[in-house]
């Protein structure tokens, strides 16, 4: 292991070994921060190699456990090959958090169905929902053989609530919403729970929806149609959704209190909708 202190006993994490994906920044650095306070090990995953290794100073500075553990997401033999260097190093993995991948500044992400070549819908696919069954995929081999595991998968809330200009993404992500329910069917005989987070906006989070946002003010005509689409998500949510809140969300799923629950998504958007 990269450190040679050792988490505290008491705490309900302790002695797992986690994997959260995409982990170099925002929503899935909060999960690996969240996670190894629990007393978890973490494989911080992601391509950028001096801001993976900056969250796993940040935990080890902390008192926790973790490496920088790279991988293309989008890429399912890159994935395979992580996690088994992950399980190399630790002995095993109970705990898959599979986030990331889930915008460009290329390819933005209200963007209408008529709009989209077939390069950006096929990115979109692989980047809400394979990037997703890749890792599951990976790591149940390893879980199996342990006698059991967490998997949370990491979502938006268009693949529940249809949204103008999210057809490819929420269509993705309810299909990875949809293989989660499957899974839990497959996988609950072999002591392996997988749900789902889903979310909106996320206040202290990357604004990839300002970043778009701002890039399509600067254009006209058709661009100028998307306008105030992100002011319009503030004013409907009821309350304010952070990166903690997220992060606390996802620890209940891969702690010992989510032992009774399998198959289930459950939305943080701070009321912005009620998806059933």
């Amino acid at each position: 292991m990269s450190s040679n202190t050792e988490a505290p006993i008491n705490q309900p994490l302790h002695g797992k070994v986690a994997i959260v994906t995409g982990a170099t920044g925002y929503i899935d650095k909060a999960i690996a921060l969240k996670l190894a306070s629990q007393g978890a090990s973490i494989a911080i995953n992601g391509r950028n190699k001096k801001a993976g290794n900056s969250v796993v100073k940040e935990i080890q500075t902390l008192g926790g456990i973790a490496i920088f553990a790279p991988a293309d997401i989008m890429d399912g033999a890159e994935v395979t090959a992580m996690v088994d260097r992950v399980v190399a190093q630790f002995g095993q993995v109970d705990i898959l958090v599979a986030s990331g991948a889930g915008a460009s500044h290329d390819s933005l992400p209200f963007r209408l169905f008529d709009e989209l070549n077939h390069d950006e819908i096929e990115h979109y696919i692989k980047s809400h929902w394979l990037s997703r069954a890749y890792a599951v995929q990976a790591c149940i081999r390893h879980m199996k053989v342990s006698g059991g595991g967490k998997i949370v998968l990491i979502g938006t809330d268009a693949g529940r609530i249809a949204t103008v200009g999210e057809s490819m993404i929420g269509g993705s992500t309810a299909g990875m919403m949809q293989m989660s329910r499957a899974l839990a069917r497959e996988l609950g005989r072999h002591n392996i729970r997988i749900n789902v987070v889903s979310m909106s906006y996320i206040s202290d989070a990357e604004p990839r929806w300002q970043n778009s946002s701002d890039a399509l003010e600067t254009k006209e005509d058709a661009e100028g149609k998307r306008k105030g689409m992100l002011e319009n998500l503030r004013k409907r949510m009821l309350f304010d959704v952070s990166t903690e809140d997220i992060a606390g969300t996802v620890t209940f799923f891969a702690g010992p209190a989510s032992d009774a629950i399998t198959g289930q998504t459950l939305s943080v958007n701070g009321g912005l909708s009620t998806p059933g």
